[in-house]
């Protein structure tokens, strides 16, 4: 019998609408409904603009509606922190890479999340209270 290449098990990659949904489950537990502020006066919501592209982008972009605005939107007092969903296999396109540039220079937070984990961390490096409900091993 002849040796193939040895077999390895790997994760699936989670793909960004299933990340959002588990991401805005936990913040509902660990912070509050979305647009409904916490006893610690945060507040987060989603934007959702994936389809950008479609049959009418001019009455979009008229409006402000522009391609590389982060996915969640996180309030505490009156600061802003801007969280972008990427799968484990994704990248920043430009527009997103251009959007981080000038909110981190308008003294915004930033950052990508790729998991639950990543996104809770995300808040408590930025000192933005939560109930800690979830603990991550």
């Amino acid at each position: 019998m002849a040796r193939g290449a040895a077999f390895r098990l790997t994760a699936p990659v989670l793909r960004e609408p299933i990340l959002h949904q588990q991401i805005a489950a936990t913040l509902r537990r660990e912070i509050a409904a979305p647009l409904r502020r916490s006893p610690q006066g945060v507040i987060w919501f989603s934007i959702d603009i994936a389809g950008y592209v479609g049959n009418v982008p001019g009455i979009r972009t008229s409006r402000g509606i522009v391609a590389g605005v982060p996915d969640i939107i996180v309030l505490h007092g009156p600061r802003a922190a801007w969280i972008e969903l990427k799968a484990t296999d994704g990248m920043l396109s430009p527009a997103q890479a251009a959007g981080a540039t000038e909110l981190l220079g308008n003294g915004c937070r930033y950052g990508v999340a790729t998991s639950v984990e990543e996104a809770l961390a995300l808040l408590d490096a930025w000192e933005i209270p939560r109930a800690h409900r979830l603990r991550m091993l």
